[in-house]
This record gives structure tokens, sequence and C-alpha cells, in this order.
């Protein structure tokens, strides 16, 4: 029992030993490849955020309350996606070029959480945002056919966020 224990416990490890490259196809291999569409966007877009709200809070001085009016409340002036993408820009810790691509998730994400029946990846307003995206990340590094990831704009859509994760 011991033995199981440790040997679950080493292939935890090595799991997170990966380099950065194998750790990504892994996450998106395991999580997002098994999603429908609107949950790949919804997922990748949550996580962009919760990204951002941690760039901002660590760049800022810290609070002793576990609410933070500047993001917590429905008037927080950091509240949504577009105003921590644009705070974050106007700070200097992403580029432009970043800001745009994160905008265009934000406005897929938008199609995706008010069109509430047939929305996909090859609806016209998603599919030339995804070509906006691919134009943008010229050099990502995954490769779909290892990751497992679809076809199309899905797999396209779930590598370019993957990798199009530099700030600057």
């Amino acid at each position: 029992m011991a033995k199981e224990k440790s040997a679950e416990k080493k292939k935890e490890k090595e799991k997170y030993d990966k380099t950065d490259h194998q750790w990504t196809v892994d996450i998106l291999d395991n999580e997002f490849r098994k999603e429908s569409d609107r949950a790949v966007v919804i997922l990748v877009a949550s996580l962009l955020d919760e990204a951002l709200t941690s760039s901002l809070k660590s760049y800022l001085t810290p609070i002793a309350s576990s609410s933070d009016e500047i993001f917590d409340g429905s008037n927080a002036p950091l509240g949504t996606f577009s105003s921590k993408i644009n705070m974050i820009h106007r700070l200097g810790l992403i580029s432009s070029r970043f800001c745009r691509d994160l905008h265009l998730v934000r406005k897929i994400r938008n199609s995706f959480a008010h069109n509430i029946f047939g929305c996909t990846f090859e609806n016209g307003s998603v599919k030339s945002r995804i070509d906006e995206l691919i134009k943008s990340a010229i050099g990502a590094k995954i490769d779909k056919k290892e990751a497992e990831l679809p076809d199309g704009h899905k797999g396209d859509f779930i590598v370019i966020t993957a990798e199009n994760k530099s700030p600057t």
C-alpha cells in the first residue's frame, strides 16, 4: 500500500517536472479535447481572466480583506475581462499585439455566451476572429496531432490560446 502511494506521488511529481511544452500538451489533451465548443471557449477565457487578475494583483499593493473592491462587485473598475485586459496593457505588462489577441478571445467568448443556440467554431464571426489569432500567433509550437486535438478552428483556438501566453 505504501509502495503504491509512493509510486503515485512520484508519477504526480514527474507530471509537473515536464517541460512547459509537454505540460501544455497534457492539459490540452486531458481537459479541452473532450469539451464542447462552448465549454472550451468559456474555460479558456476564464483561465485567461484569472491569469490577468493574478498578474494585476501581484502588481498592486495587497489588501488585508478577502474581498477586493477593485476586482469584486458590480461596480468594480477591474471587474470585467475587458477592463483587466486594458489595464494590464496600459501598465505596460503586455504588448499591444497580446492585448488585441486577448480582446479577440473575449469577443469569441461573448459570441458563445450570447448566442445560446448553435454557436460553434465554424460560425462566421468566430471563424474570422480565430483566423486573426492564427495570423497573430505565427510560430505556435504545439502540434495538434501530438496533443490529439480536433482539426479545424476548435483545435486552432485551443493551440493558439495555450501557446499565446507570452505577456510581451
